[in-house]
């Protein structure tokens, strides 16, 4: 009997052992948060695609280089720590932690983020407070409801009276949460899974790519007068815009740029939660026939009309802008003195090398702000030699009768001779020339990659004081004969260097063989014309 009795207890203490939860058993890992970091470095680098294309302002298509340093406390045992405030668009799986007693055994990052199309999100099926305010009386009623679909197409919540959308009873309605679910972040997190012996206060940094950010170089090119050989000077000063397309700031970080081309491979698609916004609609409770028509927009029933200006208010008007052309004819008799330069900037980045890369460094800490643009000086030369040149393609050379497109051409050399010597990043340029009054925009150029000694040619727009007729007058079966003439508007000499077909029968005065091209020099005095005769020659 002793012996059965003393069975039946180890029995159950077996059975007790195997009926514990296993979470019970487990000890759960403790929880650390760290919501910022204490410094950060960004390196920025461009969209390898976008060509001469400005910078996308809603999700830029280059990546940034982001390390992070946090101080954290860790206790002994295992740990979940997580980095809150890192870039919604971080490639998990380049993220890099080091720092740590024992390092990382689990990665996660945290997609689900806490917003108004989250929680609904986070508590489909799940029960609700929804509370109504009467416009007329000002009482507020308050009663369960459970959320049975969103919040992609609406919310429907099922109460005691039936099933119904959000905000479509036409009055002031909330809903309220039990609490904030446990996988609902405030911030873009990552979160690792650690092991430490023993309590200890860690720096720790965290070095990950992501994904929503650009850069670029824009120049402010302020031209000087053009001398009788065609030459002038230019200050061309450049900005280093950098575009953050993120929800996420980084406030006093260490910034710097990469320009040049990198071979870099397409990342795996981003961890994408829920849309933050709630798109909410309603559907009408009548049949079709009892819903009022009403026009999608024009004057409605019962509209106030505007109020529009009466005789008195009119003749203040005209008595005002008579004030304003006599202040407009004394400045237009007023001798304005020439724009100064631009003042020297305080901050320029710093441009160091990176292997066959160029590396611009910013010497300040600077705040890189959520869905904006930052800019800091990048390049400031303010002597650079230019020459403007007239150019026409070859290709441009067809048609009977035609006007050719003249593009006036900034030429120089990227060296200290011509007052340059430093790589010009690509980007948009905007040429200004001083006005008298002010400097005034002459056109836009597109700037490419050019390295130190290399030859520099920006396009301006196409002239219209400078313009070239190409007129067919001889065809024949042997080929034809072609008559150009280029007129000049401008009060000032003009170069033009104008690129002829290849199958000329001879070459003509003042053609020159350039790198294999037929090359047309010119110089058209201010306010004259000069004609050339050609034949392109078909048995060749």
């Amino acid at each position: 009997m002793a012996m059965r009795s003393a069975l039946l207890m180890q029995i159950m203490w077996l059975f007790s052992l195997t009926a514990t939860p296993v979470h019970a058993q487990q000890k759960q890992p403790a929880l650390v948060t760290s919501d910022g970091p204490a410094s950060v470095t960004m390196t920025v680098y461009r969209d390898p695609y976008r060509g001469e294309q400005a910078i996308n302002p809603n999700w830029p298509g280059g990546y940034a280089l982001i390390t992070e340093t946090r101080t954290i406390t860790i206790p002994a045992g295992e740990s979940v720590i997580r980095f809150e405030g890192v870039s919604e668009g971080m490639y998990p799986e380049s993220a890099i932690v080091t720092g740590l007693p024992e390092g990382v055994k689990e990665k996660n990052r945290d997609a689900r983020l806490l917003s108004p199309a989250g929680l609904v999100d986070a508590y489909l099926k799940r029960e609700v407070q929804l509370t109504r305010t009467e416009r007329a009386t000002g009482v507020s009623r308050t009663q369960n409801a459970m959320i049975t679909a969103g919040p992609g197409g609406g919310v429907i919540l099922e109460t005691d009276e039936g099933f119904e959308a959000l905000r479509c009873t036409g009055l002031p309605e909330r809903m309220t949460y039990a609490r904030v679910p446990k996988d609902l972040a405030a911030k873009p997190t990552l979160s690792v899974i650690t092991q430490s012996s023993r309590a200890v206060t860690a720096t720790v940094t965290l070095s990950y790519m992501s994904a929503g950010f650009d850069w670029q170089a824009n120049y402010v090119l302020n031209a000087g007068d053009i001398r009788a050989d065609h030459a002038l000077d230019m200050n061309v000063f450049a900005w280093l815009t950098v575009a953050n397309g993120g929800n996420q700031s980084f406030d006093n970080a260490n910034l710097q740029v990469v320009a040049g081309k990198l071979n870099k491979e397409r990342n795996a698609d981003l961890p994408k939660g829920p849309d933050p916004f709630l798109s909410l609609q309603c559907w009408p409770m009548q049949r079709t026939d009892q819903v009022p028509f009403r026009l999608p927009y024009g004057v409605f029933e019962n509209e106030p009309l505007g109020n529009y200006a009466d005789a008195d208010a009119e003749a203040e008007s005209i008595i005002v802008t008579a004030q304003r052309k006599g202040r407009v004819r004394e400045q237009r008799n007023m001798a304005f003195l020439p724009a100064p330069p631009p003042p020297a900037p305080v901050v320029v980045a710093q441009q160091e090398e990176l292997g066959d890369l160029k590396l611009y460094r910013v010497p300040e800490r600077i705040d890189v702000k959520a869905k904006g643009q930052k800019q800091v000086a990048m390049i400031v030369q303010p002597e650079a030699e230019f020459k403007l040149v007239y150019r026409v393609k070859r290709e441009s050379l067809y048609g009977n009768g035609n006007y050719i497109a003249v593009i006036p051409t900034l030429i120089s050399r990227n060296d200290e001779a011509k007052g340059l010597g430093v790589p010009l990043p690509s980007g948009q340029g905007m040429v200004f020339e001083n006005a008298l009054s002010a400097y005034l925009l002459a056109g836009e150029v597109k700037v490419t990659d050019r390295a130190v000694g290399d030859k520099i040619e920006w396009m301006m727009p196409a002239s219209n004081q400078v313009k070239l007729l190409h007129v067919i007058t001889i065809n024949d079966a042997k080929g034809y004969d072609i008559s150009l003439k280029l007129t000049n508007a401008n009060p000032f000499d003009v170069e033009a260097e104008i690129e002829l077909p290849e199958n000329l029968a001879g070459l003509p005065d003042n053609v020159r063989r350039v790198d294999g091209k037929n090359i047309w020099f010119v110089t058209i005095a201010a306010n004259d014309e000069i004609n050339l005769a050609y034949r392109i020659s078909l048995n060749r």
